[in-house]
Formats: C-alpha cells, structure tokens, sequence
C-alpha cells in the first residue's frame, strides 16, 4: 500500500523536503555540459521564508574558496537527493515534483555534468538512492513503494524487482531506505513507518532485509528488538550504514527526530561480523549519553553520521534545547565526534548550529567536510580529527544541502 506523500512537519525537518519550485527542463540538449566546472559538486538551496518551499540547483565548484554562483546551476528538484559512483551522479527527482519524475544519470568530468541516462520514475515510489552492485547492476530501493527495482548503472533499463511487501508491519511498504554490502549479501535497513512518515508507536525495532545479491533475493529478515531503536538510516545518506576495521556493521538509527520529547531514544545497533543477526549487546542509545562541551545537553536524534576509523566518527545530532517553532528553519542540529569505544560523544567547535538542510557529511583526503546554515556563517567547513582544527572551506549564504568531492 502506498503511503501518503504529505509529510508531517517534523518529518519535513528531518528528511529532505521534497517539494518543488518551477523546475526547468534538465535535458534540452544531452550533449550540453551543464552545471559548470570543478571537482566539488555541491547542491544549494536557496528556502523561501517558510523554510518549507524554495529552489535546489546542482553545480560544481573549482576549488575551496571558490564562490558559489548558480550562473551555471541545474536547476532540481527542491532539496532532491543524488548518489555517486566514480564519475556517474545520479541524481533523484523531488518527490512533489511537477514537471520531472526522472532520474538522471550525469556523466560528469571537470568540465560539467552531461545527460546519459534517464529514468523514468512512477509517482508516489520515493527513491532517494541508488546502491551500485557491480558494473551491470544496481538496486533502488522504492520508499513509497516498499519494492527493490534492479536496474542496470549505465544505462537505468530495469531488471527485475525485489519484493518485501511481506516484510513491513500493518501496510504492505517496508520503507526500504539504505544499504550496505557485506560479502555476497545485501544489508537493507527498512525504516518502517506510519502514514505519518514516523515510526509506528507499537513498532519501535530496528529492521533489515539480507538480500543475496548474486540471486537478487532476500534470505531474510532481522530485527533488533530489544533497545527500542527504531528508523535505521535516514533514505539518502548513504554514511549511517558503515562497517568498521573489524566488518561489523553499524547502523544509525534517527527515532523520532527528536520531536517527541516523551520518546527520545537514537543511536546504533551492530550486526558484528561472521553473523547474520543482531547483538543486542552492542546496541547503543545515545539519547542518555551528555556530549561533552555542552551544558549537560543529549542527542534527540542524530541526523547523519561519517566513520573516521578506530570506532570514531563525525556526526550531526539533533537537540531538543534548541528545537524551535518552525521545524523547517529551526538551526539545532550540533556536529560532534562519536566514539563508539568508549561510549562518549564530544562537540565539535567552531561548525555552527545548522538545520535540517544542511548536514552532509564526507571524507575527503585525511579531513572530514561538513555542511552548515549558520546564523553568521554558512557553507562548507573542514574539521581534521588530528588536530580538532576547524576551518571555513567555502562560503554560502543558502543552505548546501549535499555535497560530494571528486
């Protein structure tokens, strides 16, 4: 069954917004090399008062401390999700978009991004991500939906289809969200949630489907049902399912988004490796955990995560203190180090609070950047987990709401 496309408003905090201004024609010539030149592809969004409307362009960048110019810009969906592999940007249309339901693949180089596959996209599926199996394949998860399309990377032609209608709880949609390979298997995070696009108050676990990725199916469902964490992964951010040194896989898991104050739980659940279940052992809420720097605060929510290695990682958490009445513009989502280990989570200063818009995360070299709408400053800001060192890389006065370095 397929679920309503309205989100509540804490939901449109928590998740991309997907509506949409008027959008233009992204593919008026598939030769044309668009959204200007650079290795670092960011997406702007630029909110209209409300927070809850406004325009998301898909441009490059030539270096840091290049200005951010939308002369060139594609014009997207607004606040639209993409994925990257190699040189491929596959980027999503919004879920209320109106004159586009494609997904595009861009072949991009230095130069600019060139139209080389499209997609079409049947209303109401919500695909925020596309998860690359090898050359030749490559599943999409359908959030609204609750299906898997198998699709060839290159080209988008469909495959086949994976479904888990008979893995979701009261409907028949899972919420299939985020991935991860693990050998020859698939580990498919579904986030399971209600008509209101949160999880069901009588259905707080953390859910997934292995799928064997050389049959394309699913060998079955697992759950951690003990420490009441619900949502695993958020469905366009790729990072809140990671593997550590060792190939235990971690998953984030959001809650509530911090907007039921009476059910605050978040944090991480473990499937360690050479197992293909849970330990509960291992689980983590954090919502009880005082991040150090802070004025005794705890994490609500957490919004994103980026391992770092030797069980660390960088991270968005959201804070109830600094919850406001407009969930779309509210800034209170704080950067931090988490480490698993140890148990402990740090703030990160000099990253200012930011809002729901702006919280990727990536790798890049031997520094971790981070995207930020601040009161005083916006854009993008370096943090090198050696030094603790801070550093604003490129100025933005709109909200980044991803970005990604070649």
């Amino acid at each position: 069954m397929k679920k309503t496309l309205f989100y509540s408003a804490a939901m449109l905090c928590g998740m991309a917004l997907m509506f949409t201004s008027c959008e233009k024609d992204e593919n008026n010539d598939p030769e044309e090399l668009r959204g200007g030149k650079g290795h670092i592809l960011l997406e702007p969004t630029v909110k209209n008062d409300d927070g809850a409307s406004g325009s998301s362009y898909l441009m490059q960048i030539e270096g840091f401390g290049s200005p951010v110019k939308l002369d060139n810009a594609i014009q997207i969906g607004f606040s639209a999700t993409f994925s990257v592999y190699g040189n491929d940007v596959y980027m999503f249309p919004g879920e209320m978009a109106k004159s586009s339901q494609l997904l595009t693949r861009y072949e991009r180089s230095e130069n600019g991004l060139k139209v080389a596959a499209t997609y079409h996209i049947l209303p109401g599926s919500s695909p925020y991500t596309l998860l690359k199996i090898n050359d030749s394949k490559a599943y999409i998860p359908l959030y609204g939906q609750g299906n898997v399309q198998i699709v060839d990377p290159k080209t988008l032609n469909v495959k086949g289809e994976i479904d888990l209608s008979k893995y979701a709880f009261s409907d028949q949609c899972a919420d299939p969200a985020m991935g991860i390979i693990r050998g020859d298997s698939m580990y498919l995070t579904l986030d399971q949630i209600g008509p209101t696009w949160m999880p069901f108050e009588n259905y707080r676990q953390a859910d997934v489907v292995i799928i064997d990725i050389k049959a394309d199916t699913v060998v079955k469902l697992i759950s951690e049902t003990e420490s009441g964490l619900c949502f695993p992964t958020r469905p366009f951010l790729p990072d809140m399912i990671f593997m550590n040194e060792a190939q235990d896989i971690y998953i984030a898991c959001t809650g509530y988004f911090g907007y039921d104050p009476s059910y605050l739980k978040n944090g991480f659940v473990c499937i360690p490796a050479g197992q293909a279940e849970f330990d509960p052992s291992r689980s983590w809420d954090i919502s009880n955990t005082v991040i150090e720097g802070t004025d005794n605060w705890k994490p609500a929510t957490v919004y994103n995560t980026c391992y770092m290695g030797n069980g660390k990682l960088v991270a968005y958490v959201g804070l109830l203190e600094l919850n406001g009445d407009n969930p779309y513009t509210t800034r209170n989502t704080m950067a931090v180090v988490i480490d698993l280990n140890n148990k402990t989570i740090s703030k990160i200063d000099g990253i200012p609070y930011t809002d729901g818009h702006s919280c990727s995360i990536v790798k890049y070299q031997d520094k971790f950047y981070l995207t930020a709408y601040g009161v005083d400053k916006s854009g993008v800001f370096s943090f090198d987990p050696v030094t603790g060192a801070v550093e604003h890389v490129i100025n933005c006065n709109s909200d980044l709401s991803y970005l990604y370095i070649f």
